[in-house]
């Protein structure tokens, strides 16, 4: 028990236990005061007389406490963000396919709703958009949050929305929620996964398949001819040395494209400086190894044809190869064409429409449709 004795010359405390009752005794007043009339500084005294906490083992579990419920709403706030991200992620892929405008999803990314599906599954991503995401070996230069909420679906969404449309990295950080050096960093990373991916398939069909679904009129004229070459040119935005190219009088990259009697694109090269001429490209990108491999295992066979332009001066390295080259016959000097070099030309001319088709689908992609920026094409 604690007794408080107050005299008229001193006071005293004595603490026998630390207890909470209090009695007070004086020696001028012998009856006991209430609560009310006690002096302020004798409620100083009685205030530290009263029972006190652990001191600071209960303040370090109090925080501790405190801090256990600060990383548990974190965590669940990281689950509604994520929660959210995937609303917003799904909300613009379901957005996009049942728009009321008709083929907005082709528009947007070249492929319908059921292809775009085709193609996640071709890149090992799940077609709900609920489920686990898997991993591939995509090379990001930098990984935030924003990438890693961002599912794989919409990832590929968004580069193929870049591809097709050309949209300002602006736009698709509004449309995607991410900021505009996250949109960069996807894209370069999904163009490079999938030119890796894509570039490993064999898209070259055997004859057989070829001439299977080849126009009459082509079948009639050219039955053994297989492949149809031709080169494009993409302008670019700043002259780099040896891009100048006279025919375009701009300053260009230059590519060999292949189709099909159908028109399908069967091939398409590497990027070379638009000074090149069509016979150098030719020799230079690996289209040649592809003709030979196709001769070798059959998809092609000795003696069946490729259809090019006058540009091509090939015959000889196509010989080698074992295939016929049909080219416009060339005019003789001081001479007139004779009538059967006229017809050549005009059916070459008329069944060379097809490549010149597929290279303006090609071209629907808008973002090599105009003057490429120089930072794209490093």
């Amino acid at each position: 028990m604690m007794r408080i004795s107050r005299s008229t010359t001193s006071q005293r405390i004595r603490c026998d236990q630390p207890e909470t009752n209090i009695s007070i005794s004086t020696e001028e007043h012998t009856s006991q005061q209430s609560d009310n009339d006690t002096p302020a500084s004798l409620n100083h005294y009685v205030y530290l007389g009263r029972k006190q906490p652990r001191g600071s083992e209960d303040s370090s579990e109090a925080l501790t406490a405190h801090e256990q419920e600060i990383i548990s709403l974190r965590v669940k706030l990281e689950a509604k963000d994520r929660e959210l991200h995937l609303i917003i992620n799904f909300s613009t892929i379901k957005s996009l396919n049942t728009s009321h405008v008709p083929d907005y999803f082709q528009y947007c990314t070249c492929f319908t709703y059921d292809q775009f599906n085709i193609l996640c599954d071709f890149f090992s991503i799940p077609s709900d958009p609920n489920a686990p995401q898997t991993h591939i070996p995509l090379a990001y230069k930098h990984v935030d949050n924003e990438i890693s909420k961002l599912t794989l679906r919409s990832q590929l969404l968004l580069t193929l929305m870049k591809l097709r449309q050309n949209l300002d990295h602006k736009d698709l950080a509004f449309r995607f929620q991410i900021r505009l050096q996250s949109v960069s960093t996807l894209i370069n990373s999904w163009v490079d996964y999938m030119f890796d991916s894509l570039g490993k398939l064999s898209v070259w069909p055997h004859r057989d398949i070829i001439s299977e679904h080849m126009p009459a009129k082509f079948k009639e004229q050219f039955p053994n001819t297989f492949a149809i070459l031709d080169g494009t040119e993409l302008k670019i935005e700043k002259p780099r040395s040896l891009s100048y190219s006279t025919y375009k009088s701009t300053n260009t990259l230059k590519s060999l494209v292949a189709c099909d009697p159908r028109g399908a694109v069967i091939y398409v090269s590497t990027l070379f400086t638009g000074s090149i001429s069509d016979k150098e490209i030719f020799n230079r990108c690996n289209i040649i190894d592809i003709l030979k491999g196709c001769v070798q295992c059959g998809y092609l066979n000795v003696g069946d044809g490729l259809m090019v332009d006058k540009g091509f001066l090939i015959e000889k390295e196509v010989e080698e190869i074992g295939l016929k080259l049909n080219i416009p016959p060339f005019a003789r000097a001081n001479r007139q064409m004779p009538h059967a070099d006229v017809d050549m030309t005009k059916k070459i001319a008329k069944h060379r429409v097809h490549v010149e088709r597929a290279i303006a689908k090609i071209k629907k992609f808008k973002i090599v449709s105009g003057r490429i920026p120089i930072t794209q094409t490093q």
